[in-house]
């Protein structure tokens, strides 16, 4: 039988480099594989609150259409966990969370003077709707909705899609009041220098929760 001459190899300072580049591919492929799962699931669910909202606007459904909807998408796809009512009711509450005149009008005030001028009303919608695409659903459900003022959820907003933020990350940051330190700090654009060091903490790959 012919040895195995990997069996015998000395682990050199070589392969232990070798193997770390291997590791940071595949750590780089998973991150960017689990933020393309959840880019495509936020544009779904923003997807089907706007068809809700467009439709209440037109047929005048109750808010109770939720319920009827979310049993008729968990019918048509059983074993799926992501059409609860209360789902379908987040999905709801995040395109008119994220399309309020409120949150525009805080997200045009924070923007430079030059970019605003090339801002037009498509590519502004646009903006809102990549930066809410590039924080996971999770983060939406469990930590952004409990916010009421627009200009504390545009930056925390902008802050988990730029570091990363784990979900408890982002609830410690809210419960430490990040938000109203870089306030007070003039310093609401500026992540690196707004945040303690010990709260700029970075994710570990997530997946997106349904």
């Amino acid at each position: 039988m012919k040895k195995d001459a990997g069996s015998d190899m000395i682990v050199t300072s070589e392969y232990r480099q070798f193997i770390g580049d291997l590791k940071a591919r595949v750590t780089a492929a998973r991150l960017s594989t689990a933020r393309h799962i959840n880019r495509d699931l936020i544009n779904l669910y923003w997807d089907i609150g706007q068809a809700i909202d467009e439709k209440q606007a037109v047929m005048g459904w109750g808010e109770s259409v939720v319920e009827v909807i979310a049993r008729d998408l968990s019918a048509a796809f059983p074993g799926t966990t992501g059409f609860s009512p209360q789902n379908v009711w987040r999905m709801l509450q995040l395109y008119r969370t994220y399309t309020d005149a409120q949150f525009i009008s805080q997200l045009v005030r924070e923007l430079p003077k030059d970019e605003l001028i090339r801002e037009q009303t498509e590519t502004l919608s646009q903006r809102v709707r990549d930066l809410v695409a590039a924080v996971p659903w999770g983060h939406h459900a469990n930590a952004l909705a409990k916010l009421n003022d627009p200009a504390a959820r545009l930056y925390y907003l902008r802050a988990t899609a730029r570091l990363g933020w784990s979900r408890n990350v982002l609830l410690n940051q809210i419960k430490a009041g990040a938000y109203e330190r870089a306030k007070v700090e003039n310093k609401t654009h500026n992540f690196d220098l707004a945040l303690p060091e010990h709260l700029s903490e970075q994710a570990d790959v997530y997946m997106p929760r349904s």
